[in-house]
């Protein structure tokens, strides 16, 4: 029989670790909002073995500092066998109430319930009407979340501690004017409307929360850690301002994910033999003597080979030095100083693999064209140097952490340390040396464009359209809002047209927009530019994919998508306005978009790396009144002139 606290929300293994990972709020089967509790209570109960869901990744394991990664549990039913027997069965993810305030649907009245009551509830005032949960929250930078303060808003009292019903009116309005709170107990005099709660004054920095409680105090954060679900100690003393949010907006929950694709070449048969062989004592303890002693690896592979000849008689001096490399690349301790740029280097390790022809047992690349070889003209029109197909990869992600408010995207040692304190409630317990990711084998799309075409292009792109996101972007970096980042056109074109690529995608591959994500290959760094992205596939599994999404790679296929896709970003059946106020004041989270809204380019939030950021449908095909703008203005010329 059902227990009455448990519920069922349904959530596949992915979407715990983005977006509904830990302190992210989903819904469960009757409409109660919920939040993700703490992973030390992911794997409790009784006959677990973590060799299930236990998996590795070195190159993540040694910049994150864990030993494991671990798959979300998977709920495993006793029904119908002999429970006592199996492994893992009846795992569950903690899941707490949240929002705790709820108002009933007929008398209105307020009521407080406990964290643990998750199933939908009558009114005990009027017994007649269901309760519904409040739809603000307060949160801070730090990460906390709270309950908005009902009682001290209407009371205008930062301590009181009146016990009366309240009541949530609505006069019927569709904006917070329309809404008040009254205390029943207290009198005429305890009334307040909601205007504003949800406002930032003074340029965004000032809470309302802050100043308008009660009127010469601060009303400070309260610290809460809903989801560590206990009362003493999900509380820790806090000096932020608290923000009032609505609770299934964007910023309540930002998760920290880091990907990476895994990298070929590492693993041929002949060198996976030689590195399992290094590895073995005494043979590894020697290695680390001569590295004291001698500083080329030409010469300790030379030792080697000679020493150990019968053993590596199929291994020549380049395979044992890649083999060297590997094995220290794996035991690598990344330093502080080198986490800022982590995410760029794993990105351009990416890019050069998928630069090359590769059949591996986890990667798979096949030159579908490249400029240098194929005459095919259409392709260079475009500006395209190089497609190449990848029918098989192996993706892995990562939780970390998680923001509110805010989303940094930049990774070092203290966001990786305060991740871990949000994730867990004993942090530093040797049994919490993990932290949940998944991996999963899917398939894509390589796009590299030519640098010189798009050099060219930025030349002489009207500066003052491009100027208007900068200026934006600048302003909220100054604030401390996002990250310094490189930011330029061909960022923001190629962004926005792989939105546009997997948009028109979907209609013939046989994925949903939300099984599709983008991999952007973007930078202008000196001998390490890159050009490109990736369109893969985010719902394989540990048997791969059926080829649909390589199929459309072809290129006779591809260049028709191509084209419908750049066709398609003429309009949007939010023009004129999608685009006149893009320019105008920005679209979008934090106004970082031009033209671009939810009915031309915006995807899943699974999908897009930067949560809908930085899209511009005018760097793809101009404005209508202002030439010089659009990458694919000639290219479309030159079609509707046929």
């Amino acid at each position: 029989m059902k227990n009455k606290n448990e519920t069922r929300i349904p959530l596949r293994r992915a979407e715990l670790i983005s977006p509904f990972g830990v302190g992210a709020i989903s819904t469960n089967n009757e409409g109660i909002n919920m939040m993700t509790g703490v992973l030390d209570q992911w794997f409790k109960g009784s006959n677990v073995d973590l060799a299930d869901y236990r998996f590795n990744e070195s190159r993540l394991e040694n910049i994150l500092g864990v030993k494991e990664f671990r798959l979300p549990p998977d709920y495993r039913s006793t029904f119908g066998k002999n429970g006592g027997s199996l492994k893992n069965v009846d795992l569950k993810i903690p899941m707490i109430l949240f929002p705790t305030w709820f108002y009933c649907n007929r008398c209105r009245k307020m009521e407080k319930l406990h964290l643990a009551d998750i199933s939908k509830k009558k009114c005990k005032h009027c017994n007649n009407g269901y309760l519904v949960q409040v739809p603000f929250v307060t949160v801070c930078k730090h990460g906390h979340i709270d309950d908005f303060p009902w009682n001290q808003w209407v009371h205008r009292d930062i301590s009181n501690k009146c016990k009366g019903p309240l009541k949530l009116v609505s006069t019927g309005g569709a904006t917070l004017t329309s809404m008040r709170v009254e205390c029943t107990v207290c009198g005429e005099n305890y009334k307040r409307s909601l205007k504003g709660i949800t406002s930032k004054l003074d340029n965004g920095n000032i809470s309302p929360l802050v100043t308008q409680v009660q009127e010469g105090k601060t009303f400070l954060c309260t610290g809460r850690k809903h989801w560590y679900g206990t009362n003493e100690t999900a509380h820790e003393e806090c000096l932020e301002q608290p923000f009032v949010l609505l609770r299934n907006s964007n910023n309540v929950y930002y998760p920290d994910v880091i990907s990476a694709l895994y990298l070929p070449g590492d693993y041929s048969s002949e060198l996976k033999e030689v590195i399992e062989f290094l590895k073995q004592e005494p043979i590894a303890h020697e290695i680390e003597t001569l590295k004291i002693i001698i500083d080329e690896k030409e010469k300790i592979a030379t030792y080697l080979l000679s020493k150990f000849s019968v053993d590596l008689q199929t291994a020549n001096n380049q395979t044992i030095i890649k083999a060297l490399t590997v094995i220290e690349g794996e035991s690598l301790v990344v330093e502080d100083n080198e986490l800022e740029d982590i995410e760029k280097k794993l990105r351009y390790q990416e890019f050069c693999s998928l630069n090359e022809t590769i059949d591996n047992q986890h990667l798979k690349v096949v030159s579908e064209f490249d400029e240098k070889l194929n005459s095919l003209m259409e392709f260079k029109k475009l500006g395209i140097s190089k497609i190449h197909l990848v029918p098989k990869l192996r993706d892995t992600r990562v939780l970390f952490g998680f923001e509110r408010l805010n989303s940094n995207q930049s990774i070092n040692r203290d966001k990786i340390i305060k991740g871990r304190e949000l994730l867990f409630r004993n942090p530093s317990s040797p049994e919490n040396n993990w932290l949940p990711g998944y991996t999963v084998y899917g398939e894509g799309i390589f796009i590299e464009f030519n640098d010189e075409a798009l050099t060219n292009w930025e030349s002489k792109l009207v500066n003052e359209h491009f100027n208007l996101l900068q200026s934006r972007y600048n302003e909220i970096e100054a604030a401390g809002i996002v990250m310094g980042r490189e930011l330029n056109p061909r960022y923001v074109m190629l962004h926005t047209l792989a939105h546009l690529l997997i948009s028109e995608m979907i209609f013939e591959c046989g994925y949903s927009t939300s099984a599709l994500r983008e991999r952007l290959f973007i930078s202008k760094e000196n001998g390490k530019e890159m050009n490109g992205f990736l369109i893969y596939t985010a719902s394989g599994d540990s048997e791969g994919t059926m080829g649909g999404l390589v199929r459309l790679g072809e290129k006779d296929t591809l260049l028709q998508i191509l084209e419908r896709s750049i066709n398609k970003a003429k309009w949007c059946s939010s023009d004129p306005v999608c685009t006149e106020i893009g320019v105008t004041s920005g679209q979008g989270i934090h106004s970082l978009n031009i033209a671009a809204c939810h009915n031309c380019t915006y995807l899943p939030e699974t999908s897009c790396e930067e949560f809908n950021r930085f899209l511009d449908r005018s760097l793809i095909v101009g404005l209508p009144n202002v030439q010089g703008v659009g990458f694919f203005e000639d290219y479309l010329k030159k079609i509707h002139a046929k």
